[in-house]
């Protein structure tokens, strides 16, 4: 615990959060299906993690699957079975089911990458309760059939069994992480730990590179056993140069678990209300929201470069494809 003295807290009262709400009344809106989507598939795993049931969204009861997605390459991206307790890649010129599968040995939420090698990259995932994050080398062979290989390096303990939820590297290649719950909810941020006033927990966190800042994504609730409602979701961010955190937007009946950011928006998934979201970088104005058939239970959220969209449904054990550039067209 001895990281917490050097924790910086927000100058920012509680209720300053409710200045930055914004409305929905003006956003663009639209239907996203599977039908029309870039790519859809399920991927279903038995609940091998003892995962609890929980009321999700729309969907009724559900214990949870896909959560976090990050991309490899181009083509290539991994994605987390957090009760499936397994880790999948998917490539997307052959979209129907994952290419390759490998163990976790805990439940996660959240996944992370970055290359360390032609065909290597080192992968974080969030360990919920039983770590804060578990880190593993994931190898690929070269040829027209490659094939994956997945060995462990290490795992970060969480003395407190606090709530990890979120991982993310930055572009410097730091791997930073988010504690949603527990007695001190909290985020590292290149070896600097901060907190968030009550009662917003981190969720997510990403670089926005193109603005000098990070970004942090907070709800005021988590899901429950049974239908749960009056939930907002915050938005902060920090520039390089600023001590404090600054909430960009407030959403209010939004549960939102991941973000990122490509272009001039900050795209976030809503897992109650089975919505995607993109708000305007500078502003964080509601510019768009989209619904339909391809999204139940949105909970991870990753962007290619060339603006290819990653969702990931617990709802419906599904990750879908969805393009930036002819959503906001």
């Amino acid at each position: 615990m001895g990281g917490f003295l050097r924790q910086l807290f927000v100058r920012q009262s509680p209720a300053g959060w409710r200045e930055a709400l914004k409305s929905e009344a003006k956003a663009r809106t639209g239907t996203v299906s599977i039908a029309n989507a870039a790519g859809y598939a399920v991927w279903e795993e038995p609940n091998r993690g003892n995962a609890k049931l929980l009321h999700i969204g729309k969907s009724g009861e559900r214990y949870s699957t896909l959560t976090g997605v990050w991309w490899l390459d181009r083509t290539t991206m991994i994605v987390a079975h957090r009760g499936g307790l397994r880790l999948g890649v998917f490539d997307t010129t052959q979209f129907d089911r994952p290419v390759w599968v490998g163990e976790v040995g805990h439940l996660t939420d959240d996944i992370a990458a970055k290359p360390v090698a032609d065909g290597a990259w080192e992968i974080a995932v969030s360990g919920c309760w039983d770590c804060i994050y578990s880190r593993f080398t994931l190898s690929r062979t070269k040829g027209a059939s490659p094939t994956y290989s997945l060995a462990p390096m290490d795992s970060r303990a969480s003395a407190t069994r606090d709530f990890c939820h979120g991982v993310a590297y930055s572009k410097a290649g730091d791997l930073n992480w988010t504690i949603s719950t527990g007695a001190q909810p909290r985020f590292e941020i290149g070896g600097k730990v901060y907190s968030l006033p009550a009662p917003w927990g981190a969720r997510d966190i990403c670089d926005d590179p193109a603005r000098g800042r990070q970004l942090v994504v907070a709800v005021s609730a988590n899901p429950k056993e049974s239908s749960y409602d009056g939930v907002y979701t915050t938005l902060w961010s920090r520039s390089a140069a600023a001590n404090g955190w600054t909430c960009l937007a407030a959403l209010s009946g939004v549960h939102s678990d991941a973000l990122d950011v490509w272009g001039g928006h900050i795209w976030l998934t809503d897992q109650l209300g089975n919505r995607l979201f993109a708000l305007d970088a500078t502003s964080g104005e509601v510019a768009a929201v989209f619904s339909g058939d391809c999204l139940d239970f949105p909970h991870g959220i990753g962007i290619s470069p060339e603006g290819r969209i990653a969702v990931t449904n617990y709802g419906s054990s599904s990750v879908v494809l969805l393009d930036a550039n002819a959503l906001m067209a």
